[in-house]
């Protein structure tokens, strides 16, 4: 048994099933972005066949066909992936009856989803619910129990496969967002495991109390950000999932105001605006392209209601606290720690995603909602999230002295003698 410790292809199986599950989060944003949730109408088949087994004449080439569908299948491979780190791991760190009845019930949960019935997925999430819960208070009793990390890391992508099947068949918008959001917490899952698998965290020096981690002040900046990042998310989630369009389509304003009225005349006339330059767009051929799929989605026959606005604004309000804590976050890094810190460049690199997503972000407005861009701004965000993790994991973890000029310098001379 080889509890902990680094393993090069564990690692870089980690790290390539964080890759794919960034390509589904980039499918499953396109998937709405495109509002195409529901163009496959039911589950856990695909139009009455088995998943797996559609004939490629029924969804290649076709608008929103082909990302639902392809989003299914891409979530199938995700779970394969997620499967297989999970028993690698129990293989890695037990031995005997555990590791026996662990692979065991790997094997058996991949042999139950053959089985394509609501009864049996539901059941199986259910279960995964369980399980994620023992997966939780193991990995609070051993930080570095990876086993535990990968069971609670296939229990969710269990759960998150039944979540986005129910969310067709019983047109919750709800479990859409929940859908959303439990995406990005089994990002975090992932990341966890192929950070503390890689080499680096296992011969890098651990921090023996608060004393050895990076400054309080530091600390509470990367912490205070990830929250924020996590509920800016939420947000995103629940406006992209409301299927109403653009609330707002001016920037940096908003209806001509910093912040707009949401009275009912108000309400009644951005309906009015939004439906000439709907008409507007239509004529000068930006909402469709020449075989009728279209290329924006200002609206989507939703009426537009007081609280997309509001949801709209806060989440304009939510990235300016964001921007604000990652920048503080990248000064006092450079100021406590040194420029050549690794937190004082990962903060760097940080910061750089929090631009291009809020670029991203504006472009969203002024381009009128296209998928593409929208699906970026997704993919930025999740990227976003993972920087702001592994900066915060790092800080309250390892000991990593200040990277000074002095602290260099006496580091060179070290190795210096070392070799001499």
């Amino acid at each position: 048994m080889d509890q902990g410790g680094s393993n090069k292809g564990l690692n870089r199986f980690a790290m390539f099933v964080v890759f794919a599950t960034l390509c589904l989060i980039g499918m499953g944003g396109l998937v709405t972005s495109r509002e195409a949730g529901l163009a496959v109408h039911d589950w856990p088949t695909s139009f009455g066949y088995n998943m797996f087994l559609l004939p490629l004449d029924q969804w290649l080439g076709k608008f929103g066909i082909f990302e639902e569908h392809s989003h299914r299948l891409m979530a199938s491979l995700v779970g394969l992936l997620t499967a297989g780190l999970a028993g690698w791991l129990w293989a890695r760190e037990s031995t005997g009856h555990q590791r026996n009845m662990a692979l065991a019930g790997i094997v058996l949960t991949l042999g139950l989803m053959g089985v394509r019935t609501p009864s049996v997925f539901v059941a199986m999430a259910l279960l995964a619910v369980i399980i994620a819960g023992i997966s939780g208070w193991h990995i609070y009793q051993d930080r570095m129990a990876l086993r535990w990390w990968g069971t609670l890391a296939y229990s969710m992508v269990i759960i998150q496969g039944v979540l986005g099947g129910l969310r067709v068949t019983q047109f919750n918008d709800q479990i859409g967002i929940f859908h959303g959001v439990l995406a990005q917490l089994f990002l975090i899952v992932l990341v966890c495991i192929a950070v503390f698998s890689s080499r680096w965290w296992n011969v890098s020096p651990a921090a023996n109390g608060a004393g050895e981690m990076a400054p309080k002040i530091i600390r509470f900046h990367f912490v205070a950000a990830v929250v924020a990042i996590l509920l800016q998310l939420v947000l995103g989630a629940t406006m992209r999932h409301q299927h109403a369009g653009l609330a707002v389509w001016d920037f940096p304003k908003a209806h001509g105001q910093w912040w707009p009225a949401t009275d009912a005349a108000s309400m009644q006339q951005y309906r009015r605006d939004r439906a000439t330059l709907q008409n507007d767009l239509n004529q000068q051929k930006r909402v469709t392209d020449a075989e009728g799929r279209p290329m924006i989605f200002l609206s989507t026959g939703r009426d537009l209601q007081a609280e997309h606005v509001i949801l709209h604004m806060l989440h304009r309000v939510g990235a300016l606290l964001i921007l604000g804590l990652v920048l503080g976050a990248v000064v006092l890094a450079h100021k406590r720690l040194g420029g050549r810190h690794c937190l004082s460049r990962l903060s760097l690199v940080w910061l750089t995603l929090i631009v291009v997503q809020g670029i991203l972000g504006a472009l969203t407005v002024l381009k009128y909602k296209p998928a593409d861009i929208a699906t970026a701004h997704v993919v930025c965000g999740a990227l976003s999230l993972l920087a702001g993790v592994i900066a915060t994991i790092i800080s309250h973890a390892k000991c990593l002295p200040p990277a000074t000029r002095e602290n260099s310098q006496g580091i060179a001379m070290a190795r210096v003698e070392a070799i001499g």
